[in-house]
């Protein structure tokens, strides 16, 4: 191949060396074994990783001047405490003095030359696990341990079904029997209750495994007094430890009373001009476009036999007065 060709290709082909600390070549000794060249570095960063590994072991160019030139990095492979020297050197200085110097980025590569001096050719990605049962589920289907608890009511579609048995077919695929004691309360064939093509509500009862024949399937029950109780345990969401429970209890309760007063409260029936079937805010919009002095009548918080004023004394502000009681002799202020 030509020269440009071998560079580029140099980078990805792995020549195995025999690293020997004591072994010595002459520096010129162009058939010398090169340890770099059993690693991803490139041919063209061989002096940067030289420079790295004199750097991490503390010592001098002239330590090594009569040296082969990768013999300072076979002995930093041979170092046993090599990962700490190569943690302790700055990249971001190194990386900053090339580029003033060259004009070169190579930040990125100094990474990868200090990765491969540590581990060369060494698979980054992590030891692929083989899927276990419930992970092949989770795959073909999307259910997952905790959605098919025994316990969950689920939605199941009614496929077939004879004197003994209802086969059904959850919304994710997932098949599963419901026997026939399991029906209903009352007693009868599940064709008395169930039918064809029918969506009904069941619980999962019970999981069969069969790892070795690759099948699952559930078993499941549709009688009314075990759905009644609901499987709002198996569904509660875990505890928001950033969540303000105290004051959304507080604001549940307001919520609540105001249902209750907007329920218990009628709705006044009174014919008079001045009288709307409004609260205060929306006494203060109507008036907002009156003029001063105008008034409104409304129903009052207090009860059915109370009733409230809200007076517009100006532009933007307004009186409520309240507590007009009316008893059977008539009205009294």
């Amino acid at each position: 191949m030509t020269t440009k060709i071998f560079f580029n290709a140099s980078a990805f082909l792995r020549i195995t060396q025999y690293r020997d600390q004591t072994l010595k070549h002459r520096n010129d000794d162009d058939n010398a074994p090169d340890p770099l060249d059993d690693t991803r570095i490139h041919l063209e960063d061989y002096e940067l990783a030289r420079k790295m590994a004199t750097d991490a072991l503390e010592l001098d160019e002239e330590d090594v001047h009569d040296e082969h030139p990768s013999h300072v990095v076979n002995m930093l492979m041979q170092d046993r405490d090599r990962e700490r020297k190569l943690m302790e050197l700055n990249l971001d200085e190194f990386a900053i003095s090339l580029y003033e110097a060259n004009d070169e980025q190579k930040r990125h590569t100094l990474g990868m030359i200090r990765d491969e001096l540590l581990r060369p050719f060494a698979d980054p990605r992590r030891r692929y696990p083989l899927p276990d049962g419930w992970d092949v589920i989770t795959m073909l289907s999307g259910e997952t341990d905790k959605s098919l608890s025994v316990g969950v009511i689920v939605s199941a579609s009614v496929v077939r079904l004879n004197k003994q048995v209802v086969n059904v077919r959850l919304d994710s695929g997932i098949e599963g029997l419901i026997s026939a004691d399991y029906v209903s309360n009352d007693p009868g064939p599940p064709d008395k209750f169930l039918k064809k093509g029918k969506t009904i509500a069941a619980i999962i009862i019970e999981r069969k495994f069969d790892w070795e024949n690759d099948t699952f399937h559930v078993e499941l029950s549709s009688r009314e007094n075990e759905l009644k109780d609901g499987d709002r345990e198996f569904r509660r969401v875990r505890a928001d430890a950033h969540w303000n429970y105290t004051q959304c209890e507080k604001d549940n309760e307001i919520l609540e009373r105001r249902k209750r007063q907007q329920k218990d409260s009628t709705r006044r029936v009174i014919k008079h001009p001045n009288f709307h079937n409004f609260n205060a805010i929306q006494a203060e919009q109507y008036l907002e476009s009156q003029q001063r002095g105008d008034v409104v009548i409304r129903p009052s918080s207090k009860g059915a036999d109370h009733l409230a004023v809200t007076w517009k004394v100006f532009d933007g502000l307004y009186q409520h007065i309240g507590a007009i009681i009316f008893s059977p002799a008539g009205p009294n202020c």
